[in-house]
């Protein structure tokens, strides 16, 4: 057996191709599930950087997640309020945004780079920061930096943004330019923070959105731009991905594979095949369970399909998959202790299972 390592080993053994001593468990989402198991309410893990980074230490530390995308929340991104966004609150949940600043040309003028963060921005770098002084040695830990696309669906909306894309790619260009000098001071302020693994984020960039070849024209020179900016070991455009090679059909099949195998879409080992030579840089390759399969399926299914999948990546491809927790959210705090409950029975899976 491999000497122990610590959590940050871990996960930079299995993303270099190494044989780590154990299996890194990784999440990708788990903001409602921490309010939930920890009694924390989503006002206070929005507004309250000390009990929300408390909050995200303990979840990290209690269930030994090696690698987790910490401090989960849209509103916490950049786009909150601070910049006109409307967002609204539903009883205990996370909001949404309802209401845009950009709805045409003469609005472009109004979009400025603020001076200094604030409101729900400046409580995320708050929250990064301590928790990144606290366990960032130890733990891989990554934060969301936004992407330009993501920062244009919250400033003009989602529909809209994919409309303009085809019906008005002047316009899209033109605020595309101003939400790219957004995502670099989202970025720069993100980096400000020590925190040594950002990703830029493009949230909406699915393929059951975006269209591949849309992707390569139209957005991805803006996230290079972006990237150019900060520096692309700061700014790993991990989701790029699901998006293959510009007029590759082939590359674009199987980044649309990686993508169901990241979110683990049917929990598939024919997926996971299929996506085999592909990567997502930044992350070890994912043996995912899905946030529908956590919360629908029972300890033994979860255990069993896990198994099925690392025996074929580990001994039959002798690649070292990270357990991919891709959305741990609970509604209620009995369905959280529910999902803690899995949680434990994957981690003592994963200590036992011989690599």
């Amino acid at each position: 057996m491999a000497n122990k390592m610590t959590p940050r080993e871990r996960v930079a053994a299995t993303i270099g191709g190494k044989k780590p001593d154990k299996l890194p468990i990784m999440v990708a989402n788990s903001n409602t599930f921490i309010c939930q198991y920890y009694g924390i309410s989503v006002e206070d893990f929005l507004t309250k950087p000390d009990l929300c980074a408390q909050g995200n230490i303990k979840f990290i530390e209690e269930f030994e997640v090696d690698y987790c995308l910490t401090v989960n929340g849209y509103i916490l991104y950049g786009c909150g309020p601070e910049l006109r966004v409307t967002w609204e609150f539903v009883e205990n949940n996370f909001p949404g945004f309802v209401e845009v600043p950009i709805k045409s040309e003469a609005d472009l003028d109004k979009i400025k780079v603020p001076s200094e963060p604030s409101g729900y921005f400046a409580h995320y770098l708050n929250v990064i920061k301590q928790v990144n002084d606290a366990i960032g040695d130890r733990y891989h830990l990554s934060v969301s930096m936004l992407g330009p696309f993501a920062v244009a669906c919250f400033l003009r909306g989602i529909e809209d943004t994919l409309m303009d894309t085809i019906m008005n790619p002047d316009f899209f260009k033109a605020y595309m330019e101003r939400c790219t000098d957004l995502s670099v001071y989202f970025g720069k302020n993100v980096l400000s923070t020590g925190l040594r693994n950002p990703i830029l984020n493009e949230i909406f960039l699915t393929p059951d959105m975006i269209r591949p070849d849309t992707y390569h024209s139209l957005i991805a020179p803006y996230d290079l731009e972006v990237q150019r900016r900060l520096g692309p070991e700061n700014a790993p455009n991990s989701l790029a991905a699901f998006m293959g090679k510009a007029n590759n059909r082939e590359s674009q099949k199987g980044g649309a594979s990686l993508y169901r195998a990241f979110f683990g879409v049917g929990e598939s080992v024919d997926e996971i095949k299929t996506a085999m030579q592909y990567r997502l840089p930044g992350f070890p390759f994912p043996a995912s369970i899905s946030g529908r399969a956590l919360n629908s399926w029972d300890t033994g299914r979860i255990i069993g399909f896990l198994k099925q999948a690392l025996d074929f990546l580990i001994k039959e491809e002798g690649v070292y998959p990270s357990i991919t927790l891709i959305s741990v959210q609970a509604e209620s705090q009995d369905n959280a202790s529910d999902i803690a409950d899995k949680i434990n029975a994957i981690k003592d899976f994963r200590d036992e299972y011989e690599l």
